[in-house]
């Protein structure tokens, strides 16, 4: 089951940084888009990346608050690795810059949530 789980996960992976690559596979694509919304495009594949990150990782699935704190910072990471892909492809926004350092901030705490239920 476990092994199931981390294959699902980077097919979800792979699947999730292709469409954050390419987004027009799925969704028309947009030729009047400016770079802020181009990026923005590319972000919303990146609870995609979060939930195989979440499947390759995550093992204590029976704890609920640990699975809570565990999905929130598997999508934020996710959230971020777009944001970061889709920054080197369409350029750097000082309003892009500000959402990082937010999602940043958010997986850290989610994070030390997560991990201190681990010690506990």
């Amino acid at each position: 089951m476990n092994l199931m789980l981390k294959i699902t996960g980077i097919i979800i992976i792979a699947a999730g940084i292709l469409l954050t690559f390419r987004p027009e596979l799925v969704s028309p694509a947009a030729s009047q888009i400016a770079g802020y919304e181009l990026i923005e495009k590319r972000v919303r594949w990146g609870f995609l990346i979060g939930t195989g990150i979440l499947l390759c990782f995550f093992q204590h699935w029976g704890h609920r608050g640990m699975t809570v704190w565990a999905t929130l910072a598997a999508m934020t990471y996710g959230i971020i690795i777009a944001r970061l892909i889709g920054s080197f492809l369409d350029g750097f926004f000082i309003k892009q810059f500000y959402w990082l350092v937010i999602e940043l901030i958010l997986a850290a705490v989610f994070s030390w949530l997560y991990w201190r239920l681990i010690r506990q």
